[in-house]
């Protein structure tokens, strides 16, 4: 519910197809770093991450570059690593407060990367 209150609130800030694969990436994302996953769960958030914003410059008719995208890819990596490494150690809540952090860092950098591949 929680989620769907939010993804309604986030989807404003896109078309609907560009709302749509946000919104997906997002909610895996969410769901992989509130796993307790050992480190699997980071590599498999990059691979989610790099595939939103691959899918993002198809959408937006850009190639991606890894020059383009190196700056949010590691600052997003960097902040989902140390919210998941902080909030993992608290069963249930941590690990639910890590989901909606991902599923927020997911929607704001989004937004940003279309912002930054347009102006290019």
């Amino acid at each position: 519910m929680l989620q769907n209150q939010f993804a309604n609130y986030g989807d404003k800030m896109f078309d609907k197809d560009t709302a749509k694969i946000v919104r997906n990436h997002a909610f895996l994302g969410s769901i992989i770093m509130m796993l307790p996953l050992f480190g699997v769960d980071w590599i498999i958030f990059c691979i989610v991450l790099w595939h939103m914003y691959s899918a993002l410059c198809k959408r937006a008719n850009k190639r991606l570059d890894a020059s383009r995208i190196i700056v949010g890819v590691i600052v997003n990596i960097v902040i989902a690593i140390v919210v998941d490494a902080l909030l993992s150690f608290v069963p249930i809540i941590g690990w639910l407060g890590t989901g909606f952090l991902v599923y927020l860092q997911f929607y704001l950098s989004g937004k940003s990367f279309l912002e930054t591949i347009k102006k290019m």
